[in-house]
């Protein structure tokens, strides 16, 4: 009796091991259909401020740091500071395949800490008068 109530409580944990697993494929899908623009892999270097964070001691810092794919809409860029969900971000990008800077503004979407300890965060870039939206899009579209 105890055998095959073992044996069905490790059954049980396998079936919930595999929904887990079904669960993040699903999730991971849908992350990526909610992207609009198709992402190309980057080294630009580029600095971002810091406009709005819950961390008061990180608002207002101008960080160095290198973008790792980029679109028409959006970024993921490695950070040696950790930059939070929910930020906002003013951006500047000197791309070496175009003349003059880009100044762009974004949210941070996601954060998380890569297996080199540096924050990587995924930025939606928004629309601007006094941003250069319309020209980034041109180039990345």
């Amino acid at each position: 009796m105890a055998t095959s109530l073992l044996m069905n409580k490790l059954i049980s944990l396998a079936d919930t091991r595999r929904r887990n697993r079904r669960q993040k494929v699903h999730m991971s899908r849908q992350i990526s259909e909610r992207r609009q623009d198709d992402r190309r892999e980057s080294s630009e270097r580029l600095f971002l401020q810091v406009i709005a964070a819950q961390e008061a001691d990180i608002v207002g810092m101008t960080i160095s740091c290198n973008a790792l794919d980029i679109s028409a809409g959006g970024m993921k860029i490695e950070s040696s500071i950790q930059i939070p969900a929910g930020s906002k971000l003013d951006i500047w990008v000197d791309m070496a395949a175009s003349p003059g800077k880009f100044f762009l503004t974004s949210d941070v979407r996601w954060s998380r800490t890569n297996e080199q300890g540096y924050c990587e965060i995924g930025v939606q870039l928004h629309d601007g008068a006094t941003t250069d939206i319309l020209q980034w899009r041109q180039i990345h579209s």
